[in-house]
């Protein structure tokens, strides 16, 4: 499969290289620090250019580990320069309400809960809340009101893991 095979049409195939070049080059970085490099980025927002870069670890990323990152690999692009023009460089950890967009990250996902939307409705429905059953390189199968529903990657307009307060925080205590 061609590498920007599952790109929007909107995007300039220079963009998509771009972006290969700078996923690899953020890899490695990620590596030297014990972190994996969960996604890349890049978005217009108006006249801006935003280079947004997440990294992740199993347990959680500590700022500090965020912040290393990004100087490392600000000095790298500074030489490298795969970008074409100004932009800002924006490094987090994808959150425990990640957005999930490719293949390996519904991989990684299976067995938990989710929200998609889907671009078009599908059985009068556009959103789907439940769990991850199944995904392979076409699609996702998401468990939602009992009903198993096979999507297309190409028919999800966003998907993020779907946490419940009681997941993060635990049941609480009643105190008197």
């Amino acid at each position: 499969m061609e590498p920007w095979a599952g790109a929007h049409f909107f995007f300039p195939l220079s963009l998509i290289m771009d972006t290969l070049k700078i996923e690899a080059l953020a890899g490695e970085v990620a590596r030297d620090l014990s972190l994996s490099l969960f996604d890349v980025e890049i978005a217009r927002e108006g006249p801006r250019t935003i280079l947004r870069v997440f990294v992740d670890r199993e347990g959680g990323v500590p700022l500090s580990d965020i912040a290393t990152f990004s100087r490392r690999f600000g000095a790298i692009l500074e030489v490298d320069d795969p970008m074409d023009g100004p932009y800002v460089l924006e490094v987090s950890s994808p959150g425990v309400t990640r957005r999930l967009r490719r293949p390996e990250h519904f991989e990684r996902s299976l067995g938990k809960r989710l929200r998609v939307t889907l671009a078009a409705p599908r059985e009068g429905r556009r959103h789907l809340v439940g769990e991850l059953t199944g995904c392979d390189g076409e699609g996702i199968e998401v468990v939602a009101d009992g009903t198993a529903y096979r999507v297309p990657y190409g028919e999800i307009r966003k998907a993020t893991l779907d946490v419940t307060q009681e997941e993060l925080f635990g049941k609480g205590k009643k105190t008197r």
